[in-house]
């Protein structure tokens, strides 16, 4: 098993201590095969994980737990935000530029992965074509697109831009898709949104990625992000659900 960061107590990762999960993922024999029965065939082509039974009303972006109907109270993003009112204020200023784009982007890199090869870049060519580009690509292998997960103890739904297998690396890789307007624009944390998903994988499908990579797209220039290790994301989630909980009246 993984062996815990000292700095914060086991129940902080309760999803990575259980023994019937395997981690590091690289390091079992024929890792590459482990989890093949919870994946399906998508158009006799590739292979991804059974969709769960959630649901997403798009209009409020809220999640449905289809079993019982139950709508869960809280979404990552929302749990991982720490901006200020005025800072929120200003993006939602720009949401007509940002939003489409992001959107744009997300789409082309899930038909990619499905492996349509007539992608639709629109007016977002200097940001989608070096993404569509990464040599990242030549040898990945996509599992999960833009898949929709939950906590259902905290009520937090969520959904991840990519998981996928890297024959190069051997890493089982979760991926989270970024654009930015800037082509050097800085980039920051995505290790608490990452840890939600981790939690959630590892809760539903006992799985637990080797790696977590950000990939930064903006206008001509695309950037895989550092590899972002699973105990300091996992680390950074319990951190924003405390302090989210907290605000919430939690104890």
């Amino acid at each position: 098993l993984v062996k815990m960061s000292t700095r914060v107590s086991s129940a902080s990762f309760r999803f990575i201590n259980r023994e019937t999960f395997k981690t590091p993922y690289a390091k079992w024999p024929n890792s590459k095969n482990l989890f093949c029965d919870a994946l399906r065939d998508v158009g006799g082509m590739k292979k991804l994980l059974e969709p769960l039974p959630i649901a997403r009303i798009e209009k409020t972006h809220k999640y449905i737990w289809e079993p019982t109907g139950e709508q869960l109270a809280f979404s990552t993003t929302q749990v991982c935000n720490t901006k200020t009112p005025e800072q929120l204020e200003n993006i939602e200023r720009y949401r007509h530029k940002w939003q489409p784009r992001g959107e744009t982007a997300h789409y082309a890199l899930q038909q990619r992965m499905l492996g349509n090869d007539k992608i639709e870049m629109g007016d977002y060519e200097d940001w989608i074509k070096p993404l569509m580009d990464l040599e990242l690509w030549e040898d990945f292998e996509p599992w999960a697109v833009e898949y929709m997960l939950c906590d259902l103890e905290k009520s937090v739904g969520g959904q991840l831009d990519l998981l996928g297998y890297d024959n190069k690396s051997q890493k089982l890789m979760l991926i989270d898709l970024k654009t930015q307007s800037q082509k050097y624009a800085k980039p920051y944390s995505t290790d608490a949104q990452m840890g939600s998903y981790l939690e959630a994988l590892a809760e539903h499908h006992k799985i637990i990625p080797d790696v977590c990579k950000t990939i930064w797209a903006r206008p001509n220039r695309c950037v895989v992000g550092e590899d972002q290790h699973t105990i300091d994301c996992a680390y950074a989630w319990s951190q924003a659900w405390k302090r989210f909980d907290s605000e919430q009246g939690g104890f």
